[in-house]
């Protein structure tokens, strides 16, 4: 979870809409306007007249100041794929009674509140890519229930969350690469391979299926197979998100099980995108850094590959 700075908000009050209530108020103020009653009861109207009125600037004032006094502070998750539903803790503080909230983009379930106070609000991830703010709208009609007073408040976050691509299911299998020097060194070193390099003496903490026994009863003494190790495998992934914004989605979620697909068969990825800042090029070395630069990657022309990978080309 990621901690925010204090709320900004573009517009600190919303729309204000008259309830069911305050419709009743409206229509009973005009009628005494329209048609005042007579002449022996003008006193008595007037009183009442003035009451109603006093009723509904109280409770138009009332939520409007309410909904101002708010303070909101979000915590959110750093890291989603698109499809999920997140737990986004919202925390308030001021002093009022009752109120409602919920998260935008997309609209959720409003929820009621007090503050100070804090809870959990459910908010689904529709959209891939990187979110730097959280958009609450706080709705009131305390005390009255004459009017409801919103106010939308966008919470920057300190630390964005970065929406993955929902990755489709792909049979993606990585070929030879390069040497492994010239890997990232977030990628795991490979394995041991099948084919004996040479022997050597036993040491204690070797595995005992790397005795070599044929060897061992030759010299009299223990000794174990070094064996060669396999060939580096992997797969470069150039993902071209330019044109059709629903094409470039697919091409993302394409991109996302390709990733996966290698990297659970043990292989190395390496994605070439365009970001904000540029071209990058880079090995990832789990499947959560493959999800992480996905939501990062922008339309743009991608660098090509390095020379000597397999590659997969995706988009325009």
């Amino acid at each position: 979870m990621t901690a925010i700075r204090r709320p900004r908000s573009r517009r600190p009050v919303g729309p204000v809409r008259l309830t069911a209530l305050g419709a009743a108020i409206v229509v009973v103020l005009l009628v005494i306007m329209v048609r005042p009653p007579a002449a022996t009861d003008g006193q008595l109207a007037s009183l009442v007249w003035a009451a109603v009125l006093g009723v509904f600037i109280v409770g138009t004032a009332w939520p409007i100041v309410a909904v101002r006094r708010i303070g909101v502070d979000v915590d959110a998750p750093r890291d989603l794929t698109v499809g999920d539903t997140a737990s986004v803790e919202v925390r308030f503080t001021g002093a009022v009674s009752r109120f409602e909230v919920r998260v935008l983009d997309p609209p959720g379930p409003w929820h009621s509140a007090t503050s100070p106070g804090h809870g959990a609000l459910d908010h689904l991830a529709v959209r891939r890519g990187v979110f730097g703010v959280v958009r609450i709208e706080l709705r009131s009609t305390a005390p009255l229930g004459v009017v409801a007073a919103h106010r939308l408040v966008d919470v920057e976050l300190v630390r964005p969350t970065e929406v993955a691509p929902k990755p489709w299911r792909t049979g993606w299998h990585p070929d030879a690469v390069p040497l492994p020097g010239t890997l990232s060194p977030n990628v795991a070193a490979p394995q041991a391979g099948d084919v004996v390099r040479s022997v050597r003496p036993y040491v204690s903490g070797d595995p005992a299926h790397l005795v070599h026994w044929p060897s061992s009863a030759r010299t009299a003494s223990l000794v174990v197979k070094e064996l060669e190790p396999p060939a580096p495998t992997g797969l470069a992934i150039v993902v071209d998100l330019r044109g059709d914004p629903i094409e470039a989605e697919r091409v993302a979620s394409y991109a996302a099980g390709a990733a996966r697909s290698v990297l659970g068969a043990g292989g190395a990825v390496l994605l070439a995108t365009c970001e904000e800042g540029g071209p990058v090029v880079a090995t990832v070395s789990s499947v959560l850094d493959a999800g992480r630069r996905l939501a990062r990657a922008v339309p743009g022309e991608p660098p090509p590959a390095p020379q000597g990978w397999p590659v997969l080309e995706l988009g325009t």
